[in-house]
């Protein structure tokens, strides 16, 4: 079972679809849009409706477009002559929907090599995920952002996870070369994307989607050979409440403080520590009555996510685990008291408060 792989949120005031529906429909960390063959465009070999992350040729192509020349200098892409023509054109031009649509599909795809084996090109794509944030900011006023944008922007952001745990802990993208991002965007460019994309349902899924994937593997790189496996999971959880935080905090600016916002924080917290109370069980963390009040605990009986392996109490989670599922795990918790699901709890609600100040404290371009 694997948590962070997807999460189902329900919502304040409104249905919408669930993020299962929009892991088929359009990819997270991808892009979407109205389709190539409404293209305005026409970029050579790429595909706007391409949305299948492992369509490396397509993300090339994307990336080739927008960085046809340059060099890696010290670490960092330095665009050529073609490049920066390249982008002179862009900026200079007039915009259609479709044509934008395409566009911020392309940045989108090109964000996606940012994880490449290949330095050179991981740098460029970079390069091209600052670029795009700029260009999102200077020459897309926010009246103009289509919901296929605001998805396609939303995969860009999502493949810079570092970046946003940063922010929501109260780091900066200004300065000292911390991220790739750092020294190439402003705080307010970065959030500024972020505050204009967050308002669509789909958008801010592909968020939260790619957040707790990232903290998900945080946890799986870190936990098998911490010195201190207690203290690590803590850690770790205090930090994907951060990033969980700071993205509610964005959107309740966007709207307003209105009920309507797209992230919904009580869900969030419970389906987080639900989880956390899994990985204490996965590492051996809980103590003996907590295991054995998972076993009798439901009426004399064992709750549902109770389990023995070879003769081993197990405590297992739903894929996805859904604020629903979660409750039965908040049962569990109110019959024992344990320091370790206690601590995760403060963690969470102390970390998912700290990132909400810090997101909804954001100074954006509206």
């Amino acid at each position: 079972m694997r948590f962070f792989t997807r999460i189902t949120i329900s919502r304040r005031r409104h249905l919408t679809a669930s993020l299962l529906v929009l892991l088929l429909v359009c990819a997270p960390l991808v892009g979407c849009s109205l389709g190539a063959d409404q293209s305005g465009l026409d970029i050579p070999g790429f595909s706007p409706s391409a949305t299948s992350i492992s369509d490396q040729t397509n993300a090339q192509a994307a990336l080739d477009y927008l960085t046809p020349d340059g060099e890696l200098t010290d670490g960092r892409w330095e665009p050529g002559k073609k490049t920066t023509e390249r982008w002179e054109e862009l900026t200079d031009r007039g915009w259609g929907s479709t044509a934008m649509e395409e566009l911020t599909a392309a940045m989108a795809a090109s964000s996606t090599m940012r994880s490449s084996q290949d330095e050179e090109t991981a740098a460029a794509a970079t390069w091209v995920t600052a670029r795009s944030i700029e260009f999102a900011v200077d020459q897309a006023p926010l009246k103009d952002y289509t919901d296929a944008m605001k998805q396609n922007l939303a995969a860009l952001l999502g493949n810079c996870p570092d970046e946003i745990a940063d922010m929501a802990r109260g780091g900066s993208l200004e300065g000292v070369n911390v991220y790739g991002l750092s020294g190439l965007v402003t705080d307010t460019q970065f959030e500024t994307v972020l505050y204009r994309v967050i308002d669509d349902e789909s958008a801010a899924d592909t968020l939260v989607a790619g957040m707790i994937q990232y903290h998900h593997n945080q946890i799986d790189a870190e936990m098998p050979t911490a010195a201190t496996p207690e203290a690590t999971l803590l850690g770790q959880y205090l930090f994907a409440a951060r990033s969980m935080g700071y993205l509610d905090g964005i959107a309740e600016l966007r709207t307003g403080n209105s009920t309507s916002d797209t992230i919904n924080a009580a869900d969030m917290n419970t389906v987080l520590q639900a989880q956390a109370y899994v990985d204490a069980a996965k590492y051996g963390l809980l103590s003996e009555e907590t295991l054995e009040a998972a076993a009798t605990g439901n009426n004399g009986g064992p709750f549902s996510f109770y389990d023995e392996v070879d003769g081993q109490p197990t405590i297992t989670a739903p894929d996805p685990m859904t604020p629903e599922a979660a409750h039965e795990y908040m049962s569990w918790d109110g019959q024992v008291q344990d320091t370790t699901m206690d601590d995760l709890d403060v963690r969470i609600t102390n970390g998912y408060n700290f990132g909400y100040d810090e997101g909804h404290a954001a100074e954006v371009v509206r």
